[in-house]
């Protein structure tokens, strides 16, 4: 690893960090998120203003799962109402589908994230899932970029002198 770059590279990356322009919902990332445009410091703000909401979504639709819990008096099949009476979609390829006792079958677990369109609705472990791969990259790169020996390496050294 070089310990030193250039001039252009690090003016590039300096104004990198505080650009501002629009992130917008789009289908696709490049789109939504114009790398030209868009700091990153802005997405990282981004990104925890989105999580927040979700976590929000989430505890909003974990009272309804409360209450409809509450309310089966026979132990038996649960009805569920309001945002969560779809049953969840899982991920194609989904690692922890039976966490924490939960069947492996989609239609008989609660969503968590609801959809107008139900086949986008997640349970809690696709949510889980997508979170755990996501956490795991952030983890790496806040910890020298090394997890269980898995090197994230930046592309400008540091100079010691």
């Amino acid at each position: 690893m070089a310990n030193s770059c250039t001039t252009a590279n690090l003016g590039a990356t300096l104004n990198n960090l505080n650009m501002s322009g629009t992130i917008s919902y789009n289908a696709t990332e490049a789109n939504a998120i114009p790398p030209g445009t868009v700091g990153l410091y802005q997405l990282m703000n981004r990104l925890i203003s989105e999580v927040s909401s979700l976590k929000a979504t989430i505890k909003t639709n974990e009272k309804s799962l409360i209450a409809a819990l509450k309310a089966d008096a026979a132990d038996a099949a649960v009805n569920l109402e309001g945002n969560t009476t779809t049953r969840s979609a899982i991920n194609e390829g989904v690692t922890n589908d039976t966490r924490g006792g939960l069947t492996s079958t989609p239609a008989d677990k609660p969503a968590i994230i609801t959809s107008a369109t139900p086949k986008n609705n997640l349970s809690e472990d696709a949510v889980f899932d997508i979170f755990s791969g996501i956490t795991h990259l952030i983890m790496k790169l806040n910890n020298d970029g090394d997890v269980n020996g898995a090197q994230v390496e930046a592309n400008c050294g540091t100079s010691t002198s």
